[in-house]
This record gives C-alpha cells, structure tokens and sequence, in this order.
C-alpha cells in the first residue's frame, strides 16, 4: 500500500511538473506566433483535414489568411512555427545550430537510413564533405551524355503517346517521371532500367512502392507510430521493396567494382582524347563512393546503399515534378513558350533532334528564367523542417526546445511582400536588373545555407536538356476541357474539373488527377 501511495505521488507529481512545462511551451508559442484556434488534444490535426490535397488547401488558406507572416499551428501537443518573413527564413538556413533533422525525415529512416537528406552533425559533414565531388564539372559532363541518350528515347515515347492519343491528351506527370528515374538509375548506379520502354527493373517498382509508402506514413497519424504501422500491409510491402533493392544494388556494386578495377576504365579516366571520351564508361555516382574512404576505410555496403538511395529518391522525383510543372506553365501560358522556342530557334536552327552540349545549355538564358519562375511557384520540395533540440532566440522569437519549424518553400515564394502579382507567370521577373535589390531568401526552391540541394546544378542540367528538345519538337497545349489558370490552382476555394491539377502535398509536390497536356508535333 505504502509502494502504491509512493508511485501516485510520483505520477502526480511527474503530470503537474510536465503540465507546468508544457504550459510555458503554450505560453512561449501562442504569446509569439498568431495561427488557428488549437483544440485540446488534437491541436489544429483535424482542421488540417484528413487526404494530402485537404492538408494543401488548409495551408495554402492559412498562409493567405496569415499574410504570409510567421504563424504557428499545433499537431496535437507538438509546436509547429511555420517560418515565411524573409529575415527569419535567412537566419534559419543560414544557421549551421539550426541544421538539425528530425520529424518527419524519421519516417524515411527504414530506406535511406542515415544518407546525406537525413543524417545530422558530424556524420553529415563528413558525408556533405565525401560527396560534394561527384558534382564536379567533369562529372557532371559525363552525366550530360546519359541525360542526352536517355531524353532521346524519351522524345520517342512522347512521339508514340502523342500519336497514340490522336493528339488529344497525355499525362506528362506519369511520363516524365519514367523518364527521370532512367536518368537517375544510369547516372547513380551506371545502369539501364528502362522504365521509358515500358519494361522497368524490380528496382523502379521497389522505389515506387517505397515512394508510396512514405507519405502514407507521413500524414497518417497511427502509421507513424512503429508499432501499429508493423501491423499494416503497407510494412509488409515495405519490407519486400527494401530486401529488393538491397539484393538489386548488391549485384550491381559488384559490377560496378569489377568495371573500375579494369585496365580499359582506368586508361578512360585519364584520357583528355575527345573521341576516346564519347566511348569511355560514363562516370556513375556509384563509382565515386566505391572509390572513398571515411576516415582511412572504405565506405560499407550500408553507407553506400544509403547514399545512392538518397540520390535516386532526391534525384528523380524532384526533378519530375520541376520538369512536368514546367511544361504546365508553358501550356497555359502560350506567350512564354513562343519566347523559350524562339530562344532555342537561335541556339540551334530548325534542328530538333540534335544533343544539346554543355555550352549550348549555358546559352539557354531564357529557359532560365522559366525554370526559375515554375519552381518559385511549384517547388518540387513545398516544405523542409528544423528540429530545435535547445531552446534559442531566432532574432527577436524565442523558440523552446522541442519545437518544430517548418519552412513552407511553397508559400514562401508566392508571398505578395516579395513578388509583385504572385501568382502570374513572369520569368522575367528574375531578370538580373530586376533582382538587384531582392534578397536571395525570397525564393529558395533548392533550400540555401550549409544544407541546400547538393544536386542542384544536376538537376538544372537534366530540367534544361529536357525541356529544351520537348519545345524544339513539340507544341504544348492545356486539356481540351480545362480552364483552370495558375492562379486557381492555388486557390483554396476552386474545385479543378477532371481534366485539371488538383495539388496534394506529398514528399514532392504532385497532382493528385495527373498533368494533363496535348503535345502537337511542330512542322
């Protein structure tokens, strides 16, 4: 009796000392941040709603409601600052304390384990440091004849689809997406998959399974808990998906290895011939970490499974979204696209066909800028996240240890108070001159500071290549029956037809009913 007076005590005593915490942590977050009633319990959870497009809506309505300011919501007793003024958001990136990974990255734990998105501290130095060369400007050349030959064949699927659907409609989004986990597996492991010609790897469906898996876990609260999510089919799937990959890379890693011990490799990195250097083995990702070593060793079969997973999830899935966002904004703005085919009219004639080379990609000034204005208004990542592991002041804003602060990229970059008209389509808005005076914090579609996108030059590489061949052979028109606009697509309030974007927030920015486009063959 005397043992069960004792643990009451404790209890009571552990629920009023943590209720006290918990009520400064209210007091420090409410007292800062304005943001929705919160209800006891489930916080602002059920206003969100409960499928990935309602969470889009909700937010995209609060962040207008808010003024694009900083605001706070509460996902059950968890605090959330949303971080949107420029000042803060510079800050923020700009910190290497606030650097920090937690939720929701812990749910990609099981697939990329500790790899460069999610790993923290000195484990991420180290990785940041191991990796940062394989985006040398050498390597990135032989990436640019795997983007070439692999966009070749995808020009040819569009061909067929196009013809196919009597030049009606084709969802871009699903096409694209074929096309871009091609170039991510030849350029990540050296090795064809062939998911463009309709014949993909066990490797494209264990990585589209696991691309499922993940948001499902993201934004469903039970599945997030280890325990109830092991008692789904969804782990099961997981599972099998994760033994395949593994199973799949083991035995190309050793033939990764055999090829970079060969004499006929080794002579092809040294060669400066230019007609040696089309036939050499291009240069895979892979073979930079089969050759690293960390601190004296070389790296393990998990440090490598993990950082060429990263690669491929960061790599393809991003860069499908920035390419099919980009095609949309064409269609729907036919003004802009007649400018980016004009452009490449005086880069390359009437040649349609032809690869463009890495100096002809540096003459592509406008496409720049279209690419630039797409991702501020569809960024393929719509919000990162910082974990405050101790309580730190971020200029005037107090933040307690424990909160979350979330970056919603994709507010951040319509926000009025940075761009004129946000939810028009101006490429030349990012013309220099016009930039001058804007802060390098208003638009960060590839994150900025110590942890921005790695990638990022790549993937601006393969979004050039490709958008450059779809506007010298294609037309691009919007769906026969939709009217939609950029501005409705972001509009909370505007329920798209079936033939237009209906956004969800997943891992990338999609669209839930697909893109779709009509491609006319241009004579």
């Amino acid at each position: 009796m005397f043992l069960l007076s004792i643990a009451a005590i404790v209890l009571i005593s552990c629920i009023v000392l943590y209720g006290k915490r918990y009520a400064r942590v209210v007091r420090h977050i409410d007292g800062q941040f304005p943001g929705p009633r919160a209800y006891p319990i489930f916080g602002n959870l059920l206003q969100l709603g409960f499928t990935p497009d309602a969470y889009l809506r909700t937010l995209l309505k609060w962040g207008e409601q808010y003024d694009y300011k900083n605001m706070r919501l509460w996902a059950g007793p968890l605090p959330y600052v949303l971080i949107m003024e420029t000042k803060y958001l510079e800050h923020v990136l700009s910190s290497t304390s606030l650097a920090y990974k937690e939720d929701p990255y812990t749910m990609l734990y099981p697939w990329l384990g500790r790899g460069l998105l999610t790993s923290n501290d000195h484990q991420w130095a180290v990785r940041r440091k191991l990796i940062t060369p394989s985006f040398h400007f050498r390597i990135l050349k032989d990436f640019l004849h795997v983007i070439n030959e692999t966009t070749g064949r995808f020009m040819t699927l569009l061909e067929k689809e196009s013809a196919t659907a009597h030049n009606q409609m084709i969802d871009i989004q699903e096409l694209v997406t074929r096309n871009t986990i091609d170039v991510i597996c030849e350029t990540a492991m050296g090795f064809r998959v062939n998911s463009i010609e309709g014949k993909p790897s066990p490797i494209v469906e264990a990585i589209n399974i696991l691309c499922h898996i993940i948001p499902e876990r993201v934004f469903a609260i039970v599945k997030r808990i280890d325990f109830f999510f092991k008692m789904t089919p969804l782990y099961k799937q997981q599972q099998e998906a994760l033994a395949t990959l593994r199973k799949e890379f083991a035995k190309i890693i050793e033939q990764r290895r055999l090829l970079i011990n060969s004499s006929s490799y080794q002579a092809s990195l040294e060669s400066n011939d230019d007609v040696f250097e089309s036939k050499r083995p291009k240069m895979a990702f892979l073979d930079n970490l089969l050759t690293a070593e960390v601190e004296g060793k070389p790296m393990s079969f998990q440090d490598i499974f993990e950082e060429v997973s990263t690669f491929m999830f960061e790599g393809h899935d991003t860069t499908a979204s920035a390419i099919t966002f980009a095609i949309l904004c064409m269609a729907l703005t036919p003004e802009t696209q007649q400018k980016a085919y004009e452009e490449q009219l005086k880069i390359f004639g009437d040649d349609k066909t032809s690869h463009p080379t890495y100096d002809k990609v540096q003459e592509m000034k406008y496409l720049d800028l279209v690419i630039k204005e797409t991702m501020r208004l569809f960024p393929s990542v719509p919000y990162i996240f910082r974990f405050i592991r101790n309580s730190t002041v971020i200029l005037d804003k107090y933040l307690p240890k424990g909160t979350t602060i979330a970056l919603p990229i994709l507010s951040i970059g319509h926000s009025p108070h940075s761009f004129d008209a946000p939810f028009e389509f101006q490429p030349e808005r990012f013309e220099v001159d016009k930039r001058s005076q804007a802060s390098a914090f208003d638009n960060v579609p590839f994150s900025a500071g110590p942890r921005n996108c790695i990638g990022q030059k790549f993937a601006l590489l393969e979004l050039k290549v490709t958008l450059s061949k779809i506007i010298r052979k294609f037309q691009i028109l919007p769906a026969p029956l939709s009217k939609q606009t950029i501005a409705q697509i972001f509009d909370s309030r505007y329920r798209p037809g079936p033939q237009e974007v209906k956004l969800q927030v997943a891992l990338t920015l999609k669209s839930m009913t697909g893109v779709l486009v009509r491609l006319q063959k241009r004579p």
